[in-house]
């Protein structure tokens, strides 16, 4: 926490929006920091126009359709809107997750809904990758980089493959 993540996040997305590399992204958050996304897109790219998914199915549906650079959803209305998403045709650019540890477990809902939406590129935010074990890790890589990692490796091959998709800051680095 306080590394900054979010903040280099929408930095990133601004520029590949300006750069036309991205027209639209998808940033998928907790529920209670939706609102902290809003507010932090606001503060770091004003000029980008941000959609918040939310409330019943049917502004979900209208809200998923707008045509804006940023769509901002909680990880429930990703997973109620699965087929939803799937029935529009939905693909973005990228597809951003913060708090990321949300989707380490293979077989969870969450992981399944995330890792099926039709993307080029995918981020990964946490500042925690590995809570329990290094099965974690295969998780996140199961969305960030398909078959990069796998739960057969030992940790420290594990770190090895990682390396490349992997960017790293401590407190006292910031």
């Amino acid at each position: 926490m306080g590394l900054g993540k979010s903040m280099q996040a929408i930095s990133s997305i601004r520029l590949l929006i300006r750069s036309k590399e991205a027209r639209r992204v998808l940033v998928v958050c907790p529920k209670g920091l939706v609102t902290n996304w809003k507010k932090e897109l606001e503060d770091w790219a004003p000029e980008i126009l941000v959609a918040i998914v939310e409330g019943p199915i049917e502004r979900r549906r209208w809200q998923w359709s707008l045509n804006v650079p940023v769509t901002v959803a909680n990880y429930e209305v990703l997973v109620r809107d699965r087929e939803l998403l799937a029935e529009l045709g939905l693909s973005f650019d990228l597809v951003v997750l913060d708090e990321a540890q949300r989707i380490k477990n293979l077989s969870s809902q969450t992981n399944h809904a995330v890792c099926n939406l039709i993307r080029k590129r995918s981020w990964a935010l946490t500042g925690t990758p590995v809570e329990n074990s290094s099965e974690d890790l295969v998780g996140i890589f199961n969305f960030v980089a398909p078959g990069q990692i796998n739960s057969e490796m030992s940790p420290r091959a594990m770190g090895m493959a990682a390396t490349d998709h992997v960017l790293r800051r401590t407190k006292d680095r910031v």
